[in-house]
């Protein structure tokens, strides 16, 4: 046996050893190049969309010539302080509801978290959101922040992914009734192909929730080619039963979409005394149709951070309500305004969180 193992270790097997390795390391090293190439060009491809947007708000915006900067400047200086004040309250508490949910999916887990930790978590969420790449940036920190407190990454996951996905389908759901209340009177094709899009997408989520058959079949595909993935397919396959646990929870899958349409609801509120803040004619009832589509165009992932996306949501959105442009880029400007400071709160709660200590208990 020894010797065997000697003849392994020189001559020509050990040369064929090393042969094999360099080739799967060329064969690695391909991919990581392919796969940093795609990333590149989805950022470049991001990049020029975003630009694009940003041109088309100063286009539609008048801000090339001077009477329409002269006109946004005008409409910001007489900003109302008393509606800017409510409208930074309002944004406040749709976060705190915003929380609750998450508590109550955590609940429903047996799994206890303070709310004022969660709420915390929320906000180093939205700051990370600021920079990552990605609008769910924000999403994987509050699982991992969350995972150090609990001890259990997947039910983290789990908890992170329902609230997203019950958000999801709430918004989808009311924006379809804001789109049929319109119809006769704003069609528009960019609210349509987004709502098509929520409705495909949230399609094929409920079908892999459900069946755990295309994770499966994914399982028996990668395992046995790369044995290195096993851990990653073992992880996703816990992920995928704390997951499907909901579904065997009615009552609080009910009452999170009760909470969500709260939430819009508040999204409504929030809309409406920001622009208040800048014009005393925007009509509750036209806002409350006006902002499901917003929020619906806003989740494409077609730009950096959203920027340029949201602004363009405002002034596509709100001009075919017969508003001006001036005022959509203000009330999205300050809308953006609240994001950055949401943010800068997040990294405060970040830099002031205490150690990791668990504090998660089983609800008795």
């Amino acid at each position: 046996m020894q010797s065997k193992y000697r003849d392994l270790r020189s001559g020509p097997a050990r040369q064929q050893l090393r042969i094999f390795d360099q080739n799967n390391r060329q064969k690695i090293d391909v991919n990581r190049s392919g796969s940093k190439s795609r990333k590149r060009l989805w950022l470049l491809l991001k990049l020029a969309v975003t630009i694009g947007l940003v041109v088309f708000v100063i286009y539609k915006a008048d801000l090339l010539d001077p009477d329409g900067r002269k006109a946004l400047w005008q409409t910001l200086r007489n900003v109302d302080l008393f509606y800017l004040a409510i409208s930074f309250l309002v944004s406040v508490v749709a976060n705190l509801v915003s929380t609750y949910k998450w508590q109550v999916l955590l609940l429903s887990r047996r799994i206890v978290v303070r709310l004022y930790r969660l709420f915390a978590l929320y906000y180093i969420g939205k700051f990370f959101n600021l920079f990552l790449p990605t609008g769910m940036g924000g999403d994987v920190v509050r699982v991992y922040e969350l995972g150090k407190i609990t001890g259990t990454n997947t039910e983290s996951l789990a908890s992170v992914f329902i609230d997203r996905f019950t958000g999801m389908i709430t918004l989808t759901i009311v924006s379809l009734v804001a789109v049929l209340v319109s119809l006769r009177e704003h069609d528009l094709p960019i609210i349509t192909y987004s709502l098509a899009v929520c409705v495909f997408l949230i399609s094929i989520l409920i079908w892999l929730m459900l069946d755990r058959r295309p994770l499966a079949l994914f399982s028996n595909l990668i395992t046995g080619r790369f044995e290195s993935l096993t851990p990653l397919i073992q992880k996703l396959a816990r992920t995928h039963d704390a997951v499907r646990a909901y579904k065997d929870n009615l009552p609080t899958l009910w009452y999170t979409f009760a909470i969500s349409l709260l939430f819009y609801f508040l999204a409504v509120i929030n809309v409406w005394v920001s622009a208040l803040a800048f014009s005393r004619e925007v009509e509750f009832l036209t806002i409350l149709v006006a902002v499901p589509a917003i929020m619906l165009i806003m989740n494409l992932p077609v730009s950096i951070g959203g920027l340029g996306l949201m602004e363009a949501a405002y002034t596509i959105i709100f001009t075919s309500f017969g508003y001006s442009s001036g005022l959509a880029v203000s009330t999205a400007l300050l809308i953006r305004l609240k994001t950055l400071i949401d943010g800068v709160v997040g990294s405060i709660f970040y830099l002031a969180k205490p150690e990791p200590i668990s504090e998660s208990r089983e609800a008795s």
